[in-house]
């Protein structure tokens, strides 16, 4: 008798690296995203609390001590940017995305696995202008 075998997914539009990286309409689950990205939105909102709460002590850009108090909460923001690293960062030699694992704003390790050929399988066509996926 003939063993059967599960059809492999790596034709699939959504496939990458063993992973399945379909879109959804539901918004992303926090523990999906990129770490780095999840950090710099924080951090991001954190700089522009401050900024705000330089407006309300009157001080803004045309004054010396605004425009140095913002230079100060800017560089200090850039600084803790630098510190923010993730172990599985691997260059991806490219502006975006910067790490190969990152798939829009999620990182591919944190997907599911690829099961094969499922409801959500879409052919991948490749056109010459379109590089195929890693």
């Amino acid at each position: 008798m003939a063993k059967v075998e599960k059809l492999s997914g790596k034709n699939c539009r959504h496939y990458q690296r063993g992973r399945c990286t379909k879109p959804s309409s539901i918004p992303v689950p926090e523990d999906q995203l990129c770490i780095l990205i999840i950090e710099r939105k924080r951090m991001g909102h954190k700089t522009l609390d401050r900024l705000k709460r330089l407006e309300r002590f009157g001080l803004t850009i045309h004054d010396r001590d605004g425009f140095i108090a913002q230079r100060y909460i800017v560089n200090k923001n850039l600084l803790e940017m630098a510190k923010v690293s993730c172990r599985n960062f691997i260059e991806s030699g490219q502006s975006y995305p910067p790490c190969i694992n990152q798939v829009y704003s999620q990182c591919l390790l944190k997907l599911e696995n690829c099961q094969g050929r499922c409801p959500n399988y879409q052919i991948q066509r490749n056109t010459p202008n379109e590089p195929r996926p890693l």
